[in-house]
């Protein structure tokens, strides 16, 4: 009854979809700088505030080789209104806002009114788009760029495929191998029978602005430092190695538990099933016309052959948040196979159901201790905040020296760059030998059954609390 009731009134529906991502936003309103958002949003943004909205050089030691268009977004935001962390979460609500009438727009366009109005609960579900939703992010601006490209190339707007693929390129050097499966995509989409180059140079003048920025932005940079991505000090320069063949096939053993985890085994399993239905109903007997379209399976691919071969050949390079758009088009790819390829009404609705709830349960889904997690790719990380607060309280009541107690990313930053408090104090890199104290958490990747075992066995524990999984411990070294 509620299901049809939301199918003939579908604005009921999108409304939820705004109080959802208000309600979102809301609760998010004082949630500090977190993971990698404390270098491409804080510490960018602090560096042009106080360089008086200069566009200058990024120091090396937070320069890591992507436009730093958004941390100069929020220093002007700053600079308006103020540098608050309410302000900067208020900055992301308009990207926000525009995701989540773009998925409605878009599933409108691959599903039909009725299952098409479902595709944003699906998407905003995942707990790589919710866990960035709630932190001042860059990779939501690149969503909102994704999405943009999307829905303009297919109602053919194509002022707003300009926009789009240009907020792709000024965001990061993903979002312009992005821009570049869409600008393949567009282009094939373009084509008849065989391939004409008219309609091709047509579609590709709308990509020009982004690439133009791009290829202006990567000669700005070089001309000024020197070096493209990463250059041999950088902190970062580690990710980017090349992996010999074990290390690829490691990689692919990776990238695969990328696509199973936080839920999104339900949606692959899903896939397997209904792509044979699809291709066979859809595609077969296989003609140019058919493939071309189908394009939400073509994007998919195009997708995947863009966003991969970095993940697969570097040391590094394959966190959740990397694939997003690939994460998304695997949903709209769903969203299209369940419309079109089931023909019993509770059966897609049961498919449905149980990816959703997999995919939002996920989002309080905690590896067992010493196996790495993307928390900035989970809602489960926000009870960090508060514990690392309540540890700061017990350290100042104890009058502990900051500099005396080691701890690990992405615990190593000024109360400043993550809380915008004024505190400059911060802890010191986990060493045993000079730290008088051990700061440890779940949270924390850099630590492992090794530390653990060192710090339980060696270690005094003087202070522990734990909230819905995520848990920190302040340990004390003996008094030899």
């Amino acid at each position: 009854m509620a299901y049809s009731m939301l199918s003939r009134n579908h604005s009921i529906l999108l409304a939820f979809y705004l109080i959802a991502t208000c309600m979102l936003a809301w609760i998010s309103r004082n949630d500090p700088f977190f993971w990698d958002t404390v270098q491409l949003g804080s510490k960018h943004a602090h560096f042009f505030y106080e360089n008086g909205l200069h566009w200058i050089p990024l120091p090396q030691d937070i320069d890591s080789g992507h436009p730093p268009v958004f941390g100069y977004y929020l220093a002007m935001v700053w600079t308006v209104f103020g540098k608050s962390l309410l302000t900067g979460h208020v900055a992301m609500l308009p990207f926000l806002f525009a995701n989540t009438g773009l998925l409605w727009l878009i599933g409108r366009k691959i599903a039909g009114d009725t299952w098409g109005a479902w595709l944003p609960l699906l998407v905003l579900a995942d707990p790589v788009l919710l866990g960035q939703s709630v932190m001042i992010s860059p990779d939501i601006v690149v969503t909102t760029g994704f999405l943009l490209s999307v829905y303009a190339v297919l109602a053919n707007r194509k002022i707003l495929l300009s926009l789009g693929v240009l907020m792709l390129c000024a965001i990061s050097m993903r979002g312009m191998m992005t821009a570049a499966a869409i600008g393949v995509w567009a282009i094939f989409l373009s084509q008849k029978q065989t391939f004409d180059l008219k309609p091709a140079v047509k579609t590709a003048l709308y990509f020009l602005p982004g690439f133009v920025f791009a290829s202006w932005f990567l000669w700005w940079h070089y001309s000024s430092t020197g070096w493209l991505g990463y250059h041999p000090e950088s902190p970062w320069a580690r990710a980017f190695s090349r992996v010999d063949l074990q290390g690829f096939i490691r990689n692919i053993a990776v990238l695969g538990w990328r696509w199973l985890d936080f839920g999104r085994i339900a949606e692959i399993i899903a896939l397997v099933i209904l792509l044979p239905v699809f291709v066979k109903r859809k595609l077969v007997p296989f003609t140019w016309q058919k493939l071309q379209i189908q394009p939400v399976l073509v994007l998919f691919g195009l997708l995947l052959l863009f966003l991969s071969p970095s993940a697969l050949l570097y040391e590094n390079l394959s966190a959740h948040r990397y694939f997003l758009p690939a994460f998304i088009g695997l949903h709209f790819l769903v969203i299209q196979l369940i419309s079109s390829s089931i023909k019993s009404i509770r059966f897609s609705k049961s498919l449905f159901v149980i990816m959703v709830v997999m995919l939002f349960g996920c989002n309080w889904w905690i590896y067992p201790r010493g196996i790495s997690m993307d928390w900035d790719s989970t809602l489960a990380h926000r009870p960090y905040h508060s514990l690392r607060a309540l540890a700061i309280q017990f350290i100042d009541e104890h009058h502990i020296d900051f500099k005396e107690v080691g701890s690990a990313f992405p615990n190593l930053n000024t109360g400043e760059s993550l809380m915008l408090n004024g505190d400059s104090r911060q802890f010191s890199p986990k060493n045993y030998k000079l730290n008088k104290y051990i700061l440890t958490s779940n949270v924390f990747n850099d630590l492992g059954e090794n530390d653990y075992e060192i710090l339980e066995r060696d270690w005094s524990l003087i202070w522990r609390n734990t909230k819905n999984g995520v848990w920190m411990e302040l340990y004390k070294k003996p008094v030899e």
